[in-house]
């Protein structure tokens, strides 16, 4: 049942210990369909988690997610619970030492872009936010934005103090507004960490639903940024286009338009980092939206 694509990326993120995390999925595949009375369907397209959609009893439609052991499922395990009753999908079951999670399958589950209309998917996009961001309840250590940004570091430890193909002077701007946005947060929330319209679903039974959560405890602007960076590219005027999702967010949320674009170049050059990491050429991307919020940046401060 398990691609061999996906074996192949477990095995060249972890080593061996991936492809026998591969194998004792398979093993656990077989346990639960007999426990929980599965029956499997086509495994989602997958990325980092093994995703498939099930029955259960025959008549349940449910998703199965099972996460390979590491902080971010564990934090993903935790944030789903802490978010409950939130907006977010709903957990069915779940066992944290076998690492699966029995999750609500959200149908048709069109995601928040197939709304086609800018106004109407930030004022959603606000509507789910509101619902899910609270400060932190449980005592689970979810990471911080602020050790979220060390990708910086790792970047210039892997060029031995430089920027890579990174615009040096781009990554230093992103690392002085951190500092200043860091020593100046207030109000810490538990956020999503990965808010965008792929991550908002509909359901005929809930309405809009949000799913996959990382978990992370950051300011709220924060959580708007990874939607700001999505879909900026095909439009005819991004500048424009970002100008617009960040005024009406910050008018919708109560949020400080500074500290959104500020957030927004930070994160963007972190982005960039983390495609540099992972060996992919989305860096460019990172380099140019960063430029599109500098450009904000400059307006603003010069108004």
């Amino acid at each position: 049942m398990i691609p061999e694509d996906f074996r192949k990326k477990m095995q060249t993120m972890y080593g061996n210990s991936g492809l026998d995390w591969v194998s004792n999925v398979e093993e656990l595949l077989g346990s639960l369909k007999v426990r929980l009375h599965l029956t499997y369907g086509k495994p989602f397209s997958l990325s980092y988690n093994f995703v498939v959609p099930v029955l259960v009893n025959s008549n349940q439609p449910a998703v199965l997610k099972v996460g390979y052991p590491n902080k971010d499922f564990s934090n993903e395990f935790h944030a789903l619970q802490d978010f409950q009753g939130r907006g977010m999908v709903k957990v069915l079951d779940s066992n944290r030492e076998e690492g699966w999670i029995l999750l609500e399958h959200l149908q048709p589950g069109t995601h928040l872009h197939t709304l086609k209309s800018e106004e109407e998917e930030v004022k959603m996009f606000a509507y789910v936010a509101q619902q899910l961001w609270h400060k932190p309840s449980s005592d689970h250590p979810y990471p911080t934005v602020q050790a979220w940004s060390y990708g910086i570091d790792r970047l210039r430890r892997q060029y031995n103090g430089d920027t890579g193909p990174l615009p040096p002077e781009m990554v230093s701007k992103a690392e002085d507004l951190y500092s200043i946005l860091f020593s100046s947060a207030s109000d810490l929330y538990l956020l999503h960490g990965d808010l965008h319209h792929h991550n908002i679903l509909y359901s005929d039974s809930l309405g809009w639903t949000v799913i996959d959560p990382k978990g992370v405890l950051g300011e709220r602007e924060y959580d708007c940024i990874q939607f700001l960076l999505n879909y900026w590219k095909e439009h005819p005027q991004p500048l424009k286009l970002l100008e617009f999702r960040v005024k009406t967010m910050a008018s919708l949320l109560s949020l400080s338009y500074e500290r959104l674009i500020s957030y927004g170049y930070c994160h963007s050059i972190l982005s960039a980092c983390w495609c540099l990491e992972d060996g992919v050429d989305c860096w460019k991307d990172g380099v140019e939206v960063a430029r599109l919020f500098d450009t904000l940046l400059s307006e603003f401060y010069t108004a």
